[in-house]
C-alpha cells in the first residue's frame, strides 16, 4: 500500500471473500450481487471445533471455505491499498476472526490499520467511508472493550444456537457464558454488539423466537444465519433447513427486532409458529414489504450466497425483495394462507 497504513505492522497476507476481492479488483468473478460490506478472515484454522464450521480444528473441509464460501488469500497491504480507494456500494469491513493466539494478535494490528485507511480520506458529503465490524469471541467484556477502543464500530459474538441443548450437540464452549457475556458487553456498550443464530441446527421456532425476544431486550443486534452443509464438517450430512420454517423465523426476527409485536404474544404447535399475536392485514403488509427477507445483521452487511447457489433457494436475499419474490416468501412461510 501505501501511504495511508505503511508503518502499521499488520498481517502480511489475509484472505478475502471471492465476492469482496471482485468488488476490490483484486480477482475477476462475474457477481449477481456485489456484496455492500468487505469481508475479511484471520487467524488460520479455527481452535473450536464447531461441527457445523469448516474453520473448526476438527473440520477436514479446505483451509479457504467459511460456510459455502471460498476466501482466497492476498497480500494484506494489497487489500488495504484496495480499500483505501473507497469502492462504491462498500460501507462496512467484517473481519471473521477464528479462535486462536494468531488470530487475535493479528486483529490488535488489523484495526488500526483498517482505521488508519478509514482516516486517509473521506467520502462524498464528509462521513466516514466504511465502518468496521469485528465478527470475534472475545475472553471476556475487558477484550470486548479492547477490541472497541482499537477502531472498532461494532463486534459479532455469534451464539449460533438457540439453546443450550443444541450448543452442547454442535458447538465448543457454553451457551451460558456467551450468552452472558453477549448481555454485558451490550450494557456497557449499547448499540454496538451483534450476534448470530443459526436456524436448522435442531432447535424449534419456538426456542428461536424465545432467544431472539431476549437478545433483541438487552439491545443486541441479530443476524439470520441458515445452516449450511459443508463436506469435510461433522455436520456435512444434515439438510438446510426447510424454507417455510426459516421464513417465519425471518418473519419473527423482523417484528421483534423492530418492535412490531413480542415473541410472548405469539402462537406455537409443536414447537412451529403458528401466529405472531397481531391481525392478518398487519402481518401481511409487513411481509410484503420485503424487508423480513432481506439479510439481518450488523447495518450494510448482504451478505450474498453465503447461505445460497445461484438459482438456488434464496434465505437471505442480498437486496430489496421485488412484488414478486416478496409474495413468493410469503407463500413459503406458509401463516397467511390463500390472503394475497
Amino acid at each position: 500500500m501505501t501511504e495511508i497504513a505503511r508503518d502499521l505492522a499488520y498481517p502480511r497476507t489475509i484472505r478475502v471473500s471471492t465476492g469482496t476481492a471482485a468488488v476490490l479488483g483484486l480477482l475477476a468473478a462475474r457477481l449477481d450481487d456485489a456484496p455492500t460490506t468487505a469481508y475479511l478472515l484471520t487467524g488460520g484454522r479455527c481452535g473450536a471445533s464447531c461441527a457445523f464450521c469448516p474453520q473448526a480444528r476438527t473440520s477436514a473441509s479446505p483451509d479457504d471455505l467459511l460456510s459455502r464460501v471460498s476466501w482466497p488469500e492476498f497480500e494484506t497491504g494489497r487489500v488495504l491499498g484496495a480499500l483505501a480507494r473507497h469502492p462504491a456500494g462498500l460501507g462496512r469491513v467484517c473481519i471473521q476472526v477464528t479462535r486462536t493466539a494468531e488470530a487475535r494478535e493479528a486483529l490488535r494490528r488489523l484495526i488500526p490499520a483498517l482505521e488508519a485507511v478509514r482516516r486517509g480520506g473521506p467520502s462524498p458529503g464528509g462521513s466516514r467511508p466504511f465502518a468496521i465490524s469485528i465478527s470475534h469471541h472475545p475472553a471476556s467484556v475487558a477484550e470486548v472493550e479492547e477490541v472497541l477502543a482499537l477502531g472498532a464500530d461494532r463486534i459479532g459474538i455469534a451464539l449460533d444456537a438457540a439453546s443450550p441443548e443444541v450448543h452442547a450437540k454442535t458447538r465448543s464452549g457454553s451457551w451460558e457464558a456467551t450468552m452472558s457475556l453477549l448481555e454485558e458487553a451490550a450494557r456497557l456498550f449499547p448499540g454496538r454488539i451483534s450476534t448470530h443464530l443459526i436456524v436448522g441446527l435442531g432447535e424449534t421456532e419456538e426456542d428461536l423466537a424465545g432467544v431472539m425476544q431476549r437478545l433483541t431486550d438487552h439491545g443486541i443486534t441479530i443476524g439470520l444465519f441458515a445452516f449450511t452443509p459443508v463436506r469435510g464438517t461433522a455436520m456435512e450430512h444434515v439438510p438446510q433447513p426447510q424454507v417455510d420454517a426459516y421464513r417465519r423465523v425471518q418473519l419473527a426476527r423482523y417484528i421483534i427486532a423492530l418492535g412490531l409485536g413480542n415473541a410472548a404474544e405469539f402462537t406455537f404447535a409443536g414447537g412451529l409458529i403458528a401466529g405472531f399475536g397481531m391481525d392478518r392485514a398487519k402481518l401481511l403488509e409487513i411481509a410484503l414489504s420485503g424487508a423480513p427477507f432481506q439479510t439481518s445483521g450488523c447495518p450494510g452487511c448482504n451478505r450474498p450466497y453465503y447461505n445460497e447457489r445461484p438459482g438456488g433457494t434464496m434465505y437471505n436475499y442480498p437486496r430489496p425483495l421485488t412484488r414478486d419474490e416478496a409474495e413468493r416468501a410469503i407463500s413459503e412461510a406458509r401463516v397467511l394462507g390463500d390472503c394475497l
